[in-house]
């Protein structure tokens, strides 16, 4: 019997390849389906422990998602884009997990929005808009008057005077499966919700905390800097206090801004995406009981992840902020602790062809 699948020639691809599009393999290829004929389901078989939907979710969490040279030419393109036409780039890092697109259709439930051509989580700039100006609408003091809001933001059929670009990442992102687990489904006037009620996973996919986007903003007729300064501030405080994405009610997507600047060098751009996987893996491995950032960086976790890398260019990007943190506490000439030699022994194998 088929699987409910896309016609393709052969049989459908079983591993996800390092190299593609993660939100193609994500929304077209579930082949978790159990059951037959009209009867597929993507539900736990009876008395089994497996989930479909979380084992179709980590086919995507186990290796960072998007190509870092992709990423960071995008990001070089659209910083550029901005400066040109006088407006504002900032980088903001999640303080918490970031989730987009969950309304979507899809096989496990919740949907999440790729990128069309970078294949990595993303937020459109529908949704920048509508964030702020919901802010700049009920959370600003003094409030904008009407006049200001639809030059600002325009009207339902016609555009404003400030032009917000989709949020990217910086670099390729970590992904994590989350699970919510509702009390209240599948009541009726005869059988109402209660705490007593027995909770369903419900697993879906997330961006891990401190994920860094590219936030842009840019002026169009009639805007001038001071209301670009404004809407700028509007969209750093909407960003830190409601949030982005879906479940900001309960905290998630909630950002903080790192640097805001017009332009930037391309040695900047070159060494973030090292930075960011080195800040996504410190945070991952801090967050085990006991574990402090700084035992985190100087320990062997970190550079056995390290040594996995094998985006050559990422390899490199992230042992030269690996090394700067540690030659500003001292360890990089003088590595103490059987961890710390250990770690910095792995970090001497540097491949000739990673430079």
């Amino acid at each position: 019997m088929r699987l409910p699948l896309y016609r393709i020639a052969g049989q459908p691809p079983a591993l996800r390849d390092a190299n593609g599009h993660a939100g193609l393999w994500f929304d077209k290829f579930c082949n978790r389906w159990g059951g037959a004929g009209s009867e597929w389901t993507m539900q736990s078989g009876k008395g089994t422990d497996d989930n479909p939907k979380l084992s179709w979710i980590r086919t995507v969490t186990k290796r960072p998602v998007g190509a870092s040279d992709q990423i960071r030419e995008y990001v070089q393109r659209l910083r550029r884009l901005t400066a040109a036409r006088g407006g504002r780039a900032g980088e903001f890092a999640a303080e918490s997990r970031f989730v987009t697109g969950l309304g979507r259709s899809h096989p496990v439930e919740n949907g999440f929005a790729w990128h069309p051509t970078l294949g990595t989580p993303f937020l459109p700039g529908s949704s920048v808009k509508g964030i702020v100006h919901s802010w700049a609408k009920a959370e600003t003091n003094p409030r904008p008057d009407s006049e200001t809001r639809v030059r600002l933001f325009g009207e339902s059929n016609e555009a404003g005077g400030v032009c917000f670009l989709d949020a990217i990442p910086v670099a390729p992102v970590t992904l994590e499966a989350d699970v919510m687990t509702p009390h209240y489904a599948g009541w009726d006037e005869h059988n109402p919700p209660g705490d007593w009620r027995s909770p369903v996973p419900i697993p879906f996919l997330v961006t891990a905390a401190r994920t860094r986007f590219l936030f842009s903003i840019i002026p169009c007729d009639g805007v001038t800097e001071d209301d670009l300064a404004l809407v700028s501030e509007w969209l750093q405080d909407a960003l830190a206090w409601a949030g982005g994405g879906a479940k900001t009610a309960v905290g998630y997507g909630r950002f903080f801004v790192i640097r805001e600047s017009d332009t930037e060098t391309d040695s900047d751009v070159a060494r973030r995406p090292g930075q960011a996987w080195v800040e996504n893996k410190i945070a991952e491995l801090s967050a085990r009981p006991g574990v402090t950032p700084d035992q985190a960086l100087r320990g062997t976790a970190l550079a056995e992840a390290w040594s996995s890398i094998e985006d050559l260019s990422l390899k490199q990007a992230a042992l030269d902020d690996i090394r700067g943190r540690w030659e500003k506490k001292g360890w990089w000439d003088n590595p103490s602790g059987r961890a710390a030699k250990k770690a910095k022994t792995i970090y001497g194998r540097v491949p000739d062809d990673a430079s």
